[in-house]
């Protein structure tokens, strides 16, 4: 679930940001006084939730095919973050905050053809609150999302399509994300408070250049969400972060020829690793962007095997946390099977501590599949591409 999470303490680090570059406004392009305008697409704050924090990023993914100027072809697959997270002011000056912070955040993962391992990427900082705003459209019927240092920036929304202009050490994608399909939501209170907003299925269109090396898109699916959970403050616990709530996720986008699905399913602190309180799988026709079938709850089997020991101490158990290298997401009507491999796999391992003294960060690993990912619809077999994200909460710790 992309992730996110990432998204912990940070803001009561008390370092105040450098620079004061600006967001440039977003032009509306005929925008004005469209039925069509959705307010889910801008930026939020914590009281928008009526909540003492909230976390909030935009999620994109893609799976490419490349061509160089020479006519090399290259495979090349990608996920990135942009996010932030807000903290009641109040709180941030009872704890001890000179000025309130925002803390804002942007990760990747990059899957290069024939290389087994991914290429991981995070950058961090604080910037004023009362600066926030310099980067971030806030209560807009389209994302304007601008990192400080210029290097990272998520601008559009469904009607004109999305614009990523993303720079790493390696990578440098210049890249256009048209959507037609209909939006679909996840939501739950428990055990993790949340609300997904996504723009599943979309063309994506422009240049990457690798490695010094420009080269074309020319073929590639792409998938996009809009998350964010949110909590109150519970000072017994020190629980300022919604990692807190939770023992961890499991979330899956596979793409085929003519389908696409999205699942999601959140453990809470009494499930462990053998259960889901929340539980949700949508299937969409990727042509006409509807909705085909939606499960929830107990209408959902979630069968994880192969399970790989991370190397990551699980205080609560004598063995390391283990996480699956396969995983199926059956329906008790037998209608619908999807199955995932979990092969070039990026970790991400957050542990910052709060001012209580208690971890609020997790282990997450989310890997690509560049083929072979099944989905099995009213005996209709087609295989895709996939990705997939398994995440354990450090709360298991505590």
């Amino acid at each position: 679930m992309k992730s996110i999470y990432y998204l912990a303490l940070a803001i009561i680090c008390l370092i105040i940001a450098t620079g004061t570059i600006s967001a440039q406004p977003f032009e509306n392009n005929g925008w004005k006084n469209n039925p069509n305008l959705d307010f889910t697409e801008g930026g939020n704050f914590e009281d928008d939730f009526d909540a003492d924090m909230m976390a909030e990023w935009w999620y994109l993914n893609g799976d490419t095919k490349l061509v160089g100027q020479n006519g090399e072809k290259k495979d090349f697959s990608f996920f990135v973050v942009l996010a932030h997270q807000e903290i009641n002011e109040t709180l941030q000056t009872n704890l001890g905050a000179e000025k309130p912070q925002s803390y804002m955040l942007s990760f990747n993962g990059l899957y290069f053809d024939g290389e087994t391992e991914a290429d991981f990427n995070f950058i961090d900082t604080n910037v004023s609150r009362e600066n926030v705003t310099n980067y971030i459209a806030f209560g807009t019927p389209y994302v304007n999302y601008n990192y400080p240092d210029g290097s990272k920036s998520l601008t559009g929304n469904h009607l004109s399509g999305y614009h990523l202009d993303y720079e790493t050490d390696r990578v440098d994608m210049d890249l256009y994300f048209q959507t037609n399909v209909d939006k679909t939501v996840d939501e739950s209170v428990n055990s993790l408070n949340f609300t997904t907003y996504e723009r599943s299925y979309g063309r994506l269109h422009g240049k990457i250049t690798i490695d010094g090396v420009d080269y074309r898109v020319t073929q590639a699916n792409g998938y996009m969400d809009h998350m964010i959970p949110s909590n109150n403050i519970n000072h017994n616990y020190g629980e300022l972060s919604w990692t807190t709530n939770m023992h961890g996720w499991s979330w899956s986008e596979v793409t085929t020829k003519n389908y696409q699905t999205i699942a999601y399913a959140v453990r809470g602190i009494d499930d462990g690793y053998d259960n889901y309180s929340y539980k949700h799988l949508t299937l969409l026709d990727k042509h006409t962007g509807k909705v085909l079938e939606e499960y929830s709850g107990n209408e959902i089997k979630i069968n994880e095997t192969n399970l790989i020991d991370t190397g990551y101490p699980d205080n609560t158990r004598s063995n390391n946390i283990t996480r699956p290298e396969t995983v199926t997401f059956s329906t008790s009507d037998s209608r619908l099977n999807v199955t995932i491999t979990a092969s070039q796999v990026a970790e991400f391992d957050y542990d910052p501590v709060s001012p209580f003294g208690k971890p609020v960060g997790f282990v997450d690993f989310m890997s690509h599949q560049p083929d072979g990912a099944l989905i099995e619809y009213k005996g209709d077999r087609e295989t895709g591409s996939a990705f997939y994200e398994y995440l354990v909460s450090d709360r298991v710790l505590w």
